[in-house]
């Protein structure tokens, strides 16, 4: 009876359920045109920052919008159903199609008028008349036919490969340049090397330089700021020059209109799983995101620098936190006061923006490797969480025994490294271990500062297979031996710390 009862229940929690997720949604008619998408009931989705947001603002303001911090998400979205538009720009899409993007369909207009695609400048640019200079590449280029030839190539026929440029044997300077590595034709990865139309526009503009070139990659929603900071002399990423965007950097002539168009869900095609079967869609996956181009050479160079990040983090954290602790149990006032207010500070702030006020703040004048500031950050973070866990520990240890080893004639240093600390070693390590794997995961955050750490390198290979599936899965499954390793290892250090706490078993009896 009870049984009965609780499967009525679920049954009708289920449908009760189903039910608030139907209510407000109505059957839509197809879309054909873009006047169409101007409605309360549609949504559309536009990329954070770019053209696409601002044209929606003004040619679709009745529409729900949402943004995406990247194109491949908005894709994805538009081909799962969960959203009716997805306004970007229209070579681009062509191209995401052209690579196996199923489901989706552009409507034959554009919205608005063209948008100029420039080269940003950075206002803290250590080469002088930088501006200057790119205007002056850039007409030579046009009028020697360069710029209708690489466009040509890399846009029109898809067919480009990177030509081989002189590179300056006795440099005049160092031009650092900022790009996305994930806007096939411009600026994409086959297998390990970058590649495109602003990748050879960056390698023409150093040799007409006579420069040392230092490419950096960054997320769309980062590379302005690391323009702003002076971390890069200038950004070609198939960036729009937006009005927005001119608030905060300056930029170069017109390189070429940019057209941008909507996105909609054609109807047609279920996805690679359902459309081959299940076995038969994972072999493809598995080829796309391993095989093809070599990039399980990227998956390895990425799962690299996410475990050189957390070992360094965790011992230089560690060492930080430990430092910290011993700071707030000293006799003095203002001491304590400072480790408290250290460790409050960085238990309140986010990780991703500590990160972005090291590299792009702090750090913004010096030419320091995104690694390093990597390192530092999650060494601070991971410090002022380490220190509150080691201090607990340590408050755990009964005074007495402190008193009784002064007693016997050991000095303070002596009692509190061979008496105390062990002792806390064994009450703190259990906690540090999920705080030390929570750090790591955290890790993920770190393309916001130019690393192409395990994440990063998933978000390339994503906006080359169109996939979300497969690539994220890989990635999850990364972490979770990772994590499971490293924990070993602390598991072994907590035995080594702490010997009594692990059975023992002699004759047969386990104690």
């Amino acid at each position: 009876m009870l049984l009965q009862k609780r499967t009525v229940f679920l049954a009708v929690a289920l449908s009760g359920m189903l039910w608030l997720g139907g209510c407000g949604k109505q059957e839509k008619e197809q879309i054909t045109s873009i006047e169409q998408l101007n409605d309360p009931a549609y949504t559309i989705g536009v990329p954070e920052g770019g053209a696409g947001m601002y044209m929606a603002e003004k040619y679709l303001p009745e529409a729900k919008q949402k943004t995406f911090s990247g194109n491949s998400s908005g894709y994805l979205a538009i081909s799962q159903g969960k959203l009716d538009g997805f306004v970007y720009d229209r070579v681009m899409m062509e191209f995401a199609i052209a690579s196996g993007l199923e489901g989706v369909e552009l409507l034959e207009e554009n919205l608005g008028e063209s948008v100029d695609v420039a080269v940003g400048i950075s206002p803290k640019s250590q080469i002088d008349n930088l501006e200057d200079k790119v205007n002056r590449f850039l007409a030579e280029a046009r009028a020697e036919g360069r710029l209708d030839d690489m466009y040509e190539r890399w846009v029109s026929r898809a067919e480009g490969t990177m030509p081989e440029i002189p590179v300056p044997k006795a440099p005049d300077c160092k031009l650092k340049v900022g790009t996305t590595g994930m806007v096939q034709p411009f600026s994409y990865y086959e297998g390990t090397t970058l590649t495109g139309y602003d990748v050879e526009l960056i390698y023409r503009f150093a040799a007409w330089l006579n420069a040392e070139v230092e490419i950096k990659i960054y997320d769309y929603d980062g590379i302005i700021a690391a323009a702003q900071a002076g971390d890069i002399d200038c950004i070609m990423a198939n960036l729009n020059a937006t009005e927005e965007r001119r608030r905060h950097i300056a930029f170069s002539d017109c390189v070429y209109p940019s057209e941008t168009a909507v996105m909609i869900r054609s109807g047609q095609g279920s996805g690679m799983f359902l459309e081959k079967g299940f076995w038969a869609g994972l072999e493809d996956s598995f080829r796309s995101t391993f095989v093809v181009e070599g990039r399980w050479r990227l998956i390895l160079q990425g799962l690299g620098v996410t475990i050189l990040i957390s070992v360094f983090s965790g011992f230089f954290g560690l060492c930080l936190g430990f430092g910290i602790c011993m700071l707030r149990r000293t006799g003095y006032r203002s001491m304590r006061l400072l480790g408290a207010v250290f460790v409050r500070v960085i238990q309140g702030m986010p990780i991703v923006v500590l990160l972005m006020i090291l590299y792009y703040g702090i750090f913004g004048s010096v030419d320091i490797s995104e690694v390093l500031a990597a390192v530092i950050g999650f060494s601070i973070n991971f410090a002022a969480y380490s220190s509150e866990m080691m201090r607990a520990g340590i408050e755990t240890v009964d005074k007495g025994q402190s008193e009784a080893a002064l007693a016997m004639g050991y000095t303070k240093r002596q009692t509190f490294f061979k008496i105390v600390f062990p002792q806390a070693a064994g009450n703190f390590i259990p906690v540090l271990k999920g705080e030390f794997i929570s750090m790591v995961k955290m890790t993920s955050v770190v393309g916001y500062i130019a690393v192409q750490d395990l994440t990063k390198v998933s978000d390339i290979i994503r906006s080359r297979t169109m996939e979300a599936f497969f690539p994220l899965i890989v990635t999850a499954v990364i972490y979770f031996a990772v994590a499971n390793v490293m924990t070993a290892a602390l598991s072994f250090a907590e035995k080594k710390a702490a010997p009594k706490r692990s059975k023992r078993c002699v004759k047969g009896v386990c104690m």
